[in-house]
């Protein structure tokens, strides 16, 4: 049973080291979010866009005329995206 458990530690530290890894390389997405894939995973859907799940996981991915517009993330979340006023 020791075995077992040891081949389960060692998967889910190497799990682990690619997370991190995976957060290092995406720590640069903050500057463009869109041009990457998620990390998390998730859709933006908006109002005037019906039955298009647009690409992205940050509220700036979704169309810059997009209505009512939510992102929703795979973990289960979502958020209310606010459109910014045209200036």
């Amino acid at each position: 049973a020791a075995h077992v458990s040891m081949a389960a530690t060692m998967k889910l530290t190497i799990t682990f080291l690619l997370l991190v890894s995976a957060l290092v390389v995406f720590g640069d997405a903050k500057k463009a979010p869109c041009a990457v894939v998620c990390v998390q995973g998730g859709h933006i859907t908006c109002d005037n866009y019906p039955g298009q799940k647009l690409d992205g996981c940050d509220c700036q991915c979704a169309p810059k005329d997009g209505k009512g517009c939510v992102l929703h993330l795979n973990s289960g979340s979502t958020n209310q995206c606010t459109t910014t006023p045209e200036y």
